[in-house]
């Protein structure tokens, strides 16, 4: 009769650390989700309320960039093991670790590997992540992302020994990075590679149109018509975007950034400026190329097809990766 009691007991025991444990993953999943939602529609937000009418070429940009972020932070926040039986080992009650981490099952995990542990919430990161929104309030789109910088900081120096927070921290630091540090790092550091860049655009631009000239920044094919290349319109302009892009897919596919993964972000990269190398020279030859190209419907058409060289490539590895026979 005792042993009946004491197993009953224990049953109950298990169920309600069981619960507890779910709902402290929920809770630490909603609130993940809602941080980096929010940081993304805040910036959303002040795109289009309080800038200038964006171009079609940089709502694909930004919209790409971000869609991809947020698509990999939800794949990686919703594979925290959700389950009450995947909450606690069976017949275990949680160890002392597990006021930071939760302990999956025995066996695969969510996503298919074998175990890993759960995300939750200590006090400090909850902390952190509200003291990052505040940036939310910055009267700048790319300021916003000042959250993600910190949050993004936090999870790769605190949780180290966490992989999910760590996957969850790079794609909030690949995305500061591009919609904040990589612009202003290129505006301030553009001056020391712009003569370089020139002589790429001239180069190459010498084997299209026979009477190309550069003057400074200046290219020209013709006395009464030039371009100037500035940093926004720069063949590397995209890098940032090609990088967060190809992390988001990684992430989104449980792939590690391996020697072909990062052949293949070489290579889209590398596609990527040829693009934006064949745009500017298509603005040469007249004002209306320019504004086509500049502002018009080719601006779009080179924005999407950025985008694309980054996908095919990264879509390529993750395939053949899938396709190695197990021996």
């Amino acid at each position: 009769m005792d042993s009946l009691v004491s197993h009953g007991r224990k049953r109950w025991t298990d169920a309600a650390c069981a619960a507890r444990a779910h709902l402290t993953a929920q809770t630490a999943a909603w609130a993940l989700l809602v941080f980096s939602g929010g940081t993304l529609l805040s910036a959303a937000l002040q795109r289009h309320l309080f800038e200038q009418a964006q171009t079609a070429r940089h709502l694909v940009e930004f919209n790409a960039g971000e869609a991809f972020a947020l698509a990999a932070l939800l794949s990686r926040i919703l594979a925290v093991p959700r389950t009450l039986s995947s909450a606690v080992e069976p017949g275990s009650a949680p160890s002392s670790g597990s006021k930071r981490f939760l302990r999956t099952a025995p066996g695969r995990n969510a996503i298919g590997h074998g175990p890993e542990r759960g995300i939750t919430l200590a006090r400090a990161d909850r902390a952190v992540l509200v003291l990052s929104a505040l940036a939310w309030f910055i009267p700048e789109q790319h300021g916003i992302y000042v959250a993600t910088t910190v949050a993004g900081s936090w999870a790769l120096l605190r949780r180290r020994a966490d992989r999910q927070w760590i996957d969850i921290g790079q794609i909030w630091i690949a995305l500061s990075i591009y919609e904040l540090w990589g612009k202003l790092a290129f505006k301030i550091a553009y001056h020391l590679i712009e003569g370089a860049e020139v002589g790429i655009l001239y180069r190459v631009g010498k084997l299209f149109y026979d009477g190309l000239g550069t003057t400074g920044a200046s290219l020209s094919v013709r006395g009464d018509w030039a371009i100037v290349v500035l940093e926004g319109c720069s063949s590397f302009h995209n890098l940032s975007l090609a990088v967060l892009i190809w992390l988001s897919i990684l992430k989104i596919a449980d792939q590690p950034a391996d020697r072909a993964a990062l052949a293949a972000l070489a290579t889209s990269a590398a596609v990527v400026v040829a693009i934006n190398v064949a745009r500017i020279l298509a603005m040469l030859p007249s004002r209306e190329a320019y504004h086509f190209w500049h502002d018009g419907s080719g601006s779009s058409l080179v924005a999407l097809a950025s985008v694309v060289a980054v996908i095919i490539p990264t879509l390529f590895r993750i395939e053949d990766r899938a396709c190695v026979p197990i021996r």
